[in-house]
């Protein structure tokens, strides 16, 4: 019997499943795409909301992938792979495999973008994870922890681009503006585009998000990332026991 690897979410998120997707199919395994998340209406939440979480569309077009390169679901029959451990580690089983990652390249575009903003300067990307998790998340990267590890690779590099879904708090404004760097931020945008320029940096620096580890997972082996130790509030969820199975050191930025 088939699987059925679902799709659900924001960019991070479906370059998970797709990945499994292809992981399984490279493996020989019978595998079907479910598409259904995407009957429903796009729906952006708004930070505050209690309870709200945003409703994304297709975002793999990006890479020139759409539902058609994909076998789907065509009836109840099949082990459905639901968002969790199982989908996670053969997401990322994916997203190390060099054949699978050439699906999702960094456009020119956004190539062209970098150069744009650094020439040949070396840089860092920050990513700060809130929108729709200020209304649902159980667990939070706050500014003060981003800030620490922000001030400790300072002197590495020649610019600090931080980029968020939501503005800044005036308390980390004022950090950023104090620092002994050229720092640049971009608030919003295409998620493509910020996913793209966190991969291409020299360090990069992310949140408790698929979009982050996503992210991390693409880019050269030969870059630093810094990633939290913790994913969400429950130490023995899903997120949190495969962070454990590939976490091998951690940056400590304070005492």
């Amino acid at each position: 019997m088939a699987k059925i690897m679902t799709f659900t979410g924001g960019l991070g998120a479906q370059l998970i499943s797709a990945a499994g997707y292809f992981h399984l199919q490279k493996r020989n395994e019978p595998v079907l795409a479910d598409f259904s998340y995407f009957r429903g209406a796009y729906h952006e939440a708004q930070p505050g909301n209690r309870g709200e979480i945003s409703h994304w569309k297709w975002e793999l077009d990006t890479y020139g992938l759409n539902f058609s390169d994909f076998v789907q679901r065509t009836t109840e029959n099949g082990n459905p792979i639901w968002d969790g451990l199982e989908k996670a580690q053969l997401g990322f089983a994916g997203l190390a495999d060099p054949d699978i990652q050439k699906k999702f390249p960094v456009p020119a575009e956004m190539q062209q973008e970098r150069a744009k903003l650094f020439g040949e300067e070396t840089y860092a990307c920050v990513h700060i994870r809130r929108g729709d998790y200020l209304n649902v998340a159980s667990f939070l990267i706050d500014d003060d922890t981003f800030f620490r590890a922000i001030v400790k690779i300072r002197r590495l590099v020649k610019n600090i681009l931080v980029v968020s879904d939501t503005p800044l708090s005036e308390r980390l404004t004022a950090g950023l503006k104090a620092l002994d760097a050229k720092v640049m931020t971009a608030i919003g945008g295409s998620p493509a585009a910020i996913h793209s320029l966190m991969r291409m940096s020299d360090i990069f620096i992310g949140s408790n998000s698929q979009f982050s580890m996503t992210a991390a997972a693409l880019r050269e082996p030969d870059t630093l990332v810094i990633y939290p130790s913790q994913h969400d509030a429950t130490m023995n969820s899903d997120a949190n026991t495969y962070l454990h199975s590939i976490r091998e050191w951690q940056v400590i930025t304070r005492f």
